[in-house]
């Protein structure tokens, strides 16, 4: 009897296992199909720690401005986002949580919800967004900009 017991519960684990990966597969192929910005959930998939202070606060500055771009090559939220970036970046300044706020009140500005609002390039996108990712740096005193345009295909 206990044997069956396992054996039913091992089927109910594989069954619950395969739909999950259906459900996963399904959502990475209506959101390719869709041209959905897929490279915060890359970023996410490949990094094993739930993003936390300035590296959330630059994800989401990263995820408003590629939905802004009407293209499929997007800003890399990685290359950007990556915790080396961040700390560079903030040993010369950078006050990520005060860049979050600036770009949420761009895109409010931008109304990049409306199609013909969007961007064609990620470059273009990053110059719309360019004083909001613009930091004065500490050590030289010179203008720096926070996110620079490597793109994900």
């Amino acid at each position: 009897m206990k044997s069956n017991q396992s054996k039913s519960g091992f089927v109910s684990l594989a069954i619950m296992v395969a739909l999950t990966a259906v459900s996963f597969v399904g959502c990475a192929e209506s959101s390719t199909k869709k041209n959905e910005d897929i490279t915060l959930l890359t970023y996410l998939v490949s990094n094993p720690h739930a993003p936390v202070g300035a590296q959330a606060d630059c994800l989401v500055s990263a995820g408003l401005i590629n939905s802004c771009i009407g293209a499929k090559i997007q800003l890399d939220a990685g290359a950007n986002c990556s915790l080396v970036t961040i700390a560079d970046n903030q040993a010369i300044g950078a006050d990520y949580a005060t860049i979050k706020t600036s770009v949420i009140k761009k895109y409010n500005e931008l109304k990049c919800n409306i199609a013909e609002n969007k961007y064609a390039t990620a470059s273009a996108a990053v110059d719309a967004f360019k004083e909001p990712l613009t930091f004065t740096s500490t050590a030289d005193a010179t203008s720096k900009v926070v996110f620079s345009a490597p793109t994900y295909y």
